[in-house]
């Protein structure tokens, strides 16, 4: 199963790009390090390594993005059997569709410079015991704000995930957890600012039910922040920067009643790297 939601994500995206022929692409691989994370049931912060492929087109109907993460965390998140820190894979693709493109009309709409029609879908898997391999489907609509310079959008969008949950009752058939549909507010920026670029993303998902234990999950804020520069001059496919990672309720585990308490909030700082291929 999590080999299939892999394999699906990436033939969605080679699927889109063969579709219509990107006018231009841009890809990137990408280093982060966040030392004071959290995750729900653990009493420490979390470090974790991160490593990342990033691809960016657009053609003449609108955009893709697709990105993925591998994950590897520090000793006491173990992975299933303990003897060293779980690893994990996690990635999303979204295609935009610009009304403006597909109608003709470059007026704009209102304080918007452009509306798109979203689709989003993420997967991932882990190996805790736990064992979460989350599927998540977003439709929605997006705002693009009219910056001088870079972009800023800012969505809205219904959302439905599916995830397992391996220990919820131990002796029986793993579990596969329908969460409800909720709601989810996005934005997103990447604006050159002074000798590099301000960038990140604000993410936030409303209740979605009840998990894999029973409990009522919570709204989730995940919110990142960085400043990336060029390390070798204006021209170089090398950046580094720093930022800070803020993230609440994780997976809408709820923060009060947490065992561990507050296992389910962090702030961090990070450290970044990419480079442009």
């Amino acid at each position: 199963m999590k080999t299939l939601k892999l394999t699906a994500l990436v033939s969605l995206l080679l699927g889109c790009s063969v579709a219509t022929a990107a006018d231009w692409s841009s890809n990137s691989l990408g280093y982060r390090y966040a030392p004071s994370g959290s995750e729900p049931g653990v009493s420490d912060k979390v470090s974790k390594n991160v490593f990342t492929f990033t691809h960016v087109s657009g053609d003449s109907a609108g955009s893709n993005f697709f990105t993925i993460d591998l994950l590897k965390s520090g000793s006491n998140d173990p992975a299933a059997g303990g003897g060293t820190g779980a690893q994990e894979w996690y990635g999303f693709y979204q295609r935009n569709f610009s009304i403006s493109a597909m109608t003709g009309n470059k007026s704009g709409y209102g304080y918007a410079k452009d509306l798109s029609l979203t689709a989003r879908v993420d997967a991932g898997a882990k190996n805790t015991a736990f064992a979460p391999s989350p599927l998540k489907l977003q439709l929605g609509i997006a705002a693009s704000m009219p910056v001088s310079a870079g972009f800023w959008d800012i969505g809205i969008a219904a959302y439905k995930e599916t995830n397992h949950n391996g220990i919820a009752f131990p002796g029986k058939v793993p579990n596969s957890v329908s969460f409800k549909v909720a709601p989810a507010l996005t934005s997103a920026w990447a604006i050159p600012a002074g000798v590099g670029t301000f960038g990140g993303f604000v993410a936030i998902v409303g209740p979605k039910g009840k998990d894999g234990f029973g409990a009522e999950t919570k709204t989730e804020t995940l919110a990142r922040a960085t400043y990336m520069f060029n390390v070798m001059g204006p021209k170089s496919a090398l950046t580094a920067g720093v930022g800070v990672e803020y993230w609440s309720n994780k997976f809408g585990c709820n923060n009060g009643t947490a065992v561990p308490k507050n296992s389910c909030t962090s702030t961090t700082p990070l450290l970044l790297v990419e480079y442009k291929l």
